[in-house]
């Protein structure tokens, strides 16, 4: 723990200090004037930072799992390009998972949350390898037909 101490009229008083203990820090975007402006935050205690990663990991999940869903279940296989991106996504946020919030998350939702990951990886690589067996097939029925 560091802090600084200063001489203010006869008494001592902590101006700054720093905690050696291990918190989740996020950096608020609040927009409008009414609101204090923070540029970081740093919390300790469990219980809330339990409460911020799943309410922002949940919406940030839910969202990229509503958009591979969709191309999923559409059955215009043209570009494959669209199925990489998502792969690269679902990538970003287990990297995420795995990186910043694995120590502060309790296990059986850290497992969770990687085994529906996985699941959203596999199913656009079985999509994009149907994709892609397609475009081979056109391309060889293509120079046979000429």
């Amino acid at each position: 723990m560091n802090y600084v101490v200063k001489k203010i009229r006869r008494k001592y008083v902590i101006d700054y200090m720093e905690y050696d203990l291990e918190g989740l820090t996020i950096h608020p975007k609040l927009k409008g004037s009414d609101y204090i402006k923070v540029k970081k935050a740093t919390f300790y205690d469990d219980d809330i930072i339990l409460k911020i990663i799943n309410t922002k990991f949940r919406r940030r999940f839910n969202n990229l799992a509503k958009v591979v869903f969709s191309y999923l279940s559409n059955d215009d296989e043209t570009d494959s390009g669209d199925y990489m991106i998502l792969l690269d996504e679902v990538a970003k946020l287990q990297a995420t998972l795995e990186i910043r919030y694995k120590r502060f998350m309790e296990n059986e939702a850290y497992k969770e949350y990687m085994d529906k990951l996985y699941f959203l990886g596999v199913n656009l690589r079985n999509k994009l390898a149907r994709i892609n067996l397609m475009e081979q097939m056109n391309v060889h029925m293509g120079g046979m037909s000429r």
